[in-house]
């Protein structure tokens, strides 16, 4: 890009706003502290609700010799009477106008249905308003959140959500079906088609599509073309970069009115430039043994984060439902 496209795109007016109800930490990357900036660096206006606020991440990370773990976390959650509260200013000021309804992680289901209390009254006013879900659960065959919350998801917020990104094992459980295969994601993903969302996005996990040196994501809309997209799998594991992929993936949504194939390869490109900076950094950092080497470089990646280079790297093919 020149100079001057540069600066046009950066002072580019964008009438967008998100309400972004998600975890926060204090330090590090998780939730609204990784979604709220690459929001705001595409020029959206944000306004977060932060359903817990911590010290620091409580998820496991498995990077080479580094602790697991940190040692402890602490912070508060927040209640669904006090989200009823903050939605209630927000109404009785009439400044409830948003564009898109973006959420991550909730640790109860009394907020989780507060939640979906939230969407209903937001559509109810403005039924062009888009619901962005990331329904997380868990990963790699296991709960991280109480089970409780899965019905909830699968009852009350599919129904109401435009854009689903569950991971494998998430959208196995919200489907009564474990996902081992790509036909097995394929038919999961008609199942929710059925359900009202139109947009799915299942962004990591189908063991049997990946490969020691790939991994793979798919991503449909409800009557249109499904696409799978293969990429490399870079070294190792990090916190957040689910909740980077779900912002991102508003932003190109909208940007590209809705191109799932060339939206989600924007998102993907981006977030390998992302991991690569971040693995990269922890790997010369390893002899520290430090759990904060394995925090995201969002801050550092910030120009491939909005402008995500061409990647040949990531193939891109349609597959049958």
């Amino acid at each position: 890009m020149t100079n001057a496209e540069v600066v046009a795109e950066l002072e580019r007016e964008r009438d967008r706003r998100v309400l972004s109800i998600q975890s926060h930490v204090v330090h590090g990357y998780a939730g609204n502290k990784c979604s709220v900036f690459p929001l705001q660096l595409h020029g959206f206006e944000v306004d977060a609700i932060n359903s817990v606020q911590f010290s620091n991440h409580a998820g496991n990370i498995e990077y080479l010799t580094l602790p697991t773990r940190y040692e402890t976390v602490k912070g508060q959650k927040l209640t669904e009477k006090e989200l009823e509260d903050l939605y209630e200013g927000l109404t009785a000021n009439k400044i409830n106008n948003y564009t898109h309804v973006l959420t991550g992680y909730c640790g109860n289901v009394t907020f989780l249905q507060k939640i979906a209390d939230v969407v209903k009254d937001l559509k109810q006013k403005d039924p062009e308003t888009k619901f962005v879900c990331d329904p997380v659960m868990g990963d790699n065959g296991r709960y991280y959140t109480p089970k409780e919350l899965m019905p909830v998801y699968r009852d009350l917020i599919i129904p109401l959500a435009d854009v689903l990104t569950p991971n494998a094992f998430e959208l196995g459980e919200l489907t009564g079906s474990p996902i081992e295969t790509e036909e097995d994601c394929l038919k999961a993903v008609g199942e929710l088609h059925a359900k009202g969302v139109k947009t799915i996005v299942v962004t990591s996990g189908v063991t049997g599509a990946q490969t020691k040196e790939s991994l793979r994501c798919y991503a449909s809309v409800q009557g249109a073309d499904c696409y799978r997209f293969t990429f490399p799998r870079l070294m190792g594991q990090f916190v957040g970069t689910g909740d980077v992929f779900a912002s991102l993936l508003v932003v190109w949504l909208d940007e590209l009115n809705g191109d799932i194939s060339k939206a989600v390869k924007k998102v993907l490109s981006s977030l390998q430039c992302l991991i690569r900076k971040t693995s990269d950094y922890a790997q010369l950092q390893v002899d520290t043994n430090s759990r904060a080497m394995c925090e995201l470089r969002l801050i550092q990646s910030r120009k491939q984060l909005l402008w995500p280079p061409s990647c040949d790297k990531i193939h891109v093919e349609k597959v049958g439902k």
